[in-house]
């Protein structure tokens, strides 16, 4: 089988490289996290210390990276992958960045021999660890086909979605909901809470009824049980993520006002000191702002 490259082991790279080791694959990657690393080798995958090395090593590379300023040093720093000089490299950038910033770097990896394609996905760790995430990909359709296998073992669908850019494009629409459907459901569970409704049971009837979501099912259980730590997620939304669906927005002079005011919301959460855990605590966010205080499990005022 092949090996495949990873530049970011957080989260969503980490849990990217179990399923692809889990299916066969070598697995080679590095982050500039020693904690990362050592998790990539518990895992069964080699660590190198550059994103060079990995080109180096592998057959085709998966970047899961946090920033801008971290794309360009991959791409195109002394020690980045177009340094490699591995021309033929198939690089695919699952990153959520503005679009001049991935033409960029497909620009600067295209004069070294090699593709950047533009592959956005939707969900978290836990969804790439049950093979639950859907991937859309941008770019050179032949390159998509020879990476195919490896986005088989972590993602339930993967869609070719035409020309390098329209994935991003795709991603910041379907980002633009989350962000807004987030807010809306804590807003909800807070809303249920406050009306001595039981949280277990208000995610039961609602996942019955005509307003259940995905996103319902899986941030709201979280509410429930009040874990939002387990997922590895954060307010990523409110500082990165956020601001270039906005400028997206903006570019296109179209009014957000409903994703405006859902980003506001984030924001409150990050301010609360809140960035290192699951958006789905969007819904303690709504607690503390509106003085909800949870009674015991089971207990329900209103003779409920």
């Amino acid at each position: 089988m092949a090996t495949v490259g990873i530049v970011g082991i957080g989260a969503m790279g980490s849990a990217m490289a179990s399923r692809l080791i889990d299916a066969g694959f070598a697995v080679v990657g590095t982050d500039p996290r020693p904690a990362a690393r050592e998790e990539l080798t518990g895992l069964g995958g080699k660590t190198v210390t550059t994103a060079r090395a990995v080109a180096e090593a592998a057959d085709y590379v998966l970047l899961s990276l946090p920033s801008v300023k971290a794309f360009h040093a991959v791409i195109e720093g002394a020690d980045g992958i177009a340094a490699s000089g591995k021309r033929g490299l198939i690089v695919a950038d699952t990153s959520t960045l503005p679009t001049a910033d991935k033409d960029r770097g497909h620009a600067a990896l295209a004069k070294a021999g090699m593709t950047l394609l533009d592959c956005t996905v939707s969900g978290n760790r836990d969804m790439i660890l049950s093979r639950t995430l859907t991937a859309y990909v941008a770019g050179d359709e032949q390159a998509y086909h020879r990476v195919a296998p490896a986005f088989d073992t972590f993602n339930r669908n993967h869609t070719y979605v035409g020309a390098f850019g329209m994935a991003s494009k795709v991603k910041f629409v379907i980002n633009y909901l989350v962000c807004i459907l987030t807010a809306a459901n804590g807003e909800a569970m807070a809303l249920a809470i406050k009306a001595g409704i039981d949280p277990a049971v208000m995610y039961d009837l609602v996942k019955d009824s005509a307003a259940n979501s995905k996103l319902w099912e899986i941030r709201a259980k979280m509410a429930v049980t009040e874990d939002y730590t387990s997922s590895r997620g954060n307010f990523l939304m409110a500082d990165k993520d956020g601001p270039i669906i906005g400028d997206f927005a903006r570019e296109l002079s179209f009014p957000a006002v409903l994703f405006q005011a859902a980003l506001q919301m984030h924001q409150v959460g990050v301010s609360l000191g809140m960035y290192n855990i699951d958006t789905a605590a969007m819904c303690r966010v709504y607690e503390i702002i509106g003085g909800v205080e949870r009674k015991g499990a089971g207990e329900m005022n209103d003779g409920m």
